[in-house]
């Protein structure tokens, strides 16, 4: 994904059935879309309805990144999300740096 691609080129990717299209448009948003609270919205909705394992796990560790680049996410809406997969094994440990990046860098 070299190209510049828009918001709503964006979310036409998120809602293909390949995983890795939607892999390659979460990365994207999180380094090339400033909007924190957009990428943090479609993130919210990968880890909720994400269509593999990997692109619920991505999610999670965009969220971390949002945390990272913006100092900012908005609690009360991720927090729910993120509590709500700390009992999957498979993707615990993801949420555990999500969470740390939120108390490191969010204020």
């Amino acid at each position: 994904m070299n190209a510049q691609y828009s918001k709503e080129e964006i979310e036409a990717l998120l809602m293909s059935d390949d995983s890795n299209v939607v892999i390659d448009a979460l990365m994207y948003s999180c380094f090339h879309i400033n909007d924190p609270d957009w990428i943090q919205d479609k993130c919210i909705d990968a880890i909720e309805n994400g269509i593999s394992e990997d692109v619920r796990g991505l999610g999670i560790t965009c969220i971390g990144h949002v945390a990272r680049m913006y100092g900012k996410v908005d609690k009360k809406k991720v927090m729910p999300v993120l509590e709500s997969k700390l009992k999957d094994d498979s993707l615990s440990g993801r949420v555990l740096d999500a969470l740390d990046d939120i108390d490191t860098f969010v204020k």
